[in-house]
């Protein structure tokens, strides 16, 4: 899963050939991560 930069879009998949986002044509793709679950030490 990818997001554009300009169009603020989700982008599910991608063209193998050209990568461009199918909604506004931006070449800007940014991976979406996947949440991390953390641990805080509280003293």
């Amino acid at each position: 899963m990818y997001h554009c930069w300009k169009c603020r879009k989700e982008v599910k998949e991608l063209d193998p050939v050209f990568v461009r986002c199918p909604y506004c044509g931006c070449r800007v793709l940014f991976k979406q991560r996947q949440p991390i679950a953390r641990e805080v030490k509280a003293e």
